[in-house]
């Protein structure tokens, strides 16, 4: 990781309220394939909100959380989402080797993701 110190931005827009997605990935055993079960969060306050819900359901699973950079309005089920996406935590396991899986710590005084 490469951390820069940088001026005040301005940045040309700001999205208090973006939509956010919720991966959350398991698999039956070693030889089968991941199984997704994917969500999409619209009005959270917070990136925190998205991160308890993500926590509250998370069941054992594999946990990846985007934020949509593009809008894109919500649509039905079986309509796909095509808006870009900015990986915040996790990883999709279907990707090269696949390391640990993202947990939550139990303790309530942090919600940030940890690696085990």
């Amino acid at each position: 990781m490469r951390i820069i110190g940088t001026v005040h931005a301005e940045p040309d827009s700001v999205d208090d309220s973006p939509n956010y997605r919720v991966n959350f990935w398991s698999r039956p055993s070693q030889d089968a394939a991941f199984n997704l079960d994917a969500y999409v969060l619209s009005e959270a306050h917070s990136f925190d909100e998205v991160l308890h819900w993500a926590k509250q359901n998370q069941r054992g699973r594999r946990v990846e959380i985007y934020v949509e950079a593009t809008a894109e309005p919500l649509t039905a089920f079986e309509v796909p989402r095509v808006a870009r996406l900015v990986r915040l935590a996790g990883e999709d396991p279907n990707l090269g080797i696949i390391s640990e899986a993202w947990t939550f710590k139990a303790s309530p005084a942090s919600d940030a993701p940890t690696q085990r």
